[in-house]
């Protein structure tokens, strides 16, 4: 089977950061066309950073790194330091990139590869934001034919995480979130509902620190952080959720979840919620479904491939 064509949209982070290892790992599956960045868990000076150290941590110095919307549509921007850490990689305990970013910007690469390609050619991956695509879509619309699919990390069915309604990447640009679930692109979602099943617990943790390669420390690292306050109540388990290698995993493996055929809508006026997905999961309104709203995943099966998959790495210097 051919490699799936895709863009990685990404605001690197820690759980950014293991999805790039995994999709750069699975070359023979995956033909990662470019990486482009956009602010949102750290300012995009960093994103773009965090791009390239990964880059050069999968030996993957052919892969293009292009450097987005340092801002969100009509906000200013509020990003997870927090949570990632002030270099946005806490405990990867990676260099300073010596790659440096293509000069093209992300969105003029973004509409330049979907000129390229031919018809439903290319999947999108958004991990971040939805910055990029906005601005790449709003200023090129007939290019959604030349979209297989979007899928992304983002939304919630349920409670939000930034706010009670909100997730943090439709909170941080809302906008763009609405402006992209409304092109008429296939959609696949994987939200907080779903990502909060997919805990890094100390006992899987441990089993990628066991093969001592470089990528492996490197991730361990950065999942190996004490908890912050409330997380265990909010979790269930100690460890933190991996939300966005669900995207990679979802086209690696997408035997491991299941979801629904959902109408999908973000509200970007509310003043408690904003940044909120309606996903209207009992089809109340009567709209026509535009996204697959993903509600399970086989969390052992999913640990088990990415473990395997950055096991692929070559062993620690």
């Amino acid at each position: 089977m051919a490699a799936i064509p895709i863009i990685i949209d990404t605001d690197p982070g820690i759980d950014d950061a293991v999805a790039l290892l995994v999709a750069l790992a699975e070359r023979e599956r995956l033909e990662v066309l470019g990486i482009t960045t956009v602010a949102g868990n750290v300012p995009l000076a960093l994103t773009t950073a965090n791009a390239l150290r990964i880059v050069e941590l999968a030996g993957r110095a052919d892969i293009g790194v292009y450097a987005g919307a340092a801002a969100p549509l009509m906000r200013p921007l509020h990003s997870a330091v927090r949570v990632h850490g002030r270099d946005g990689l806490s405990g990867a305990g990676l260099p300073a990139p010596t790659l440096t970013p293509r000069a093209q910007h992300a969105v003029a690469f973004i509409i330049e590869t979907l000129e390229a390609a031919s018809p439903g050619a290319v999947t999108l991956c958004a991990l971040g934001p939805l910055t990029n695509l906005a601005l790449a879509f709003a200023q090129a619309p007939s290019l959604v034919d030349k979209v297989a699919r979007l899928v992304l990390m983002g939304g919630t069915r349920d409670l939000g995480n930034v706010t009670p309604a909100a997730e943090f990447n439709f909170h941080t640009d809302p906008e763009a979130a609405a402006m992209v679930l409304r092109l008429g692109i296939p959609v696949v979602m994987h939200g907080l509902h779903l990502t909060y099943q997919a805990i890094a617990t100390p006992e899987r943790v441990a089993r990628i620190a066991a093969l001592d390669t470089t990528a492996a420390r490197a991730v361990a690292g950065m999942l190996q952080r004490p908890p912050l306050p409330g997380m265990i109540e909010r979790y269930g388990v100690p460890g933190y959720p991996l939300h966005d290698p669900c995207v990679i995993a979802f086209l690696l493996w997408p035997e491991l979840f299941s979801g629904r055929d959902c109408f999908v809508d973000v509200e970007t006026r509310g003043e408690t919620t904003l940044g909120r997905s309606t996903v209207d999961w009992w089809g109340v309104l009567g709209r026509a479904p535009n996204t697959l709203v993903v509600d399970r995943i086989d969390a052992d099966g999913y640990f088990a491939r990415l473990t395997a998959s950055l096991g692929t790495y070559g062993a620690a210097e």
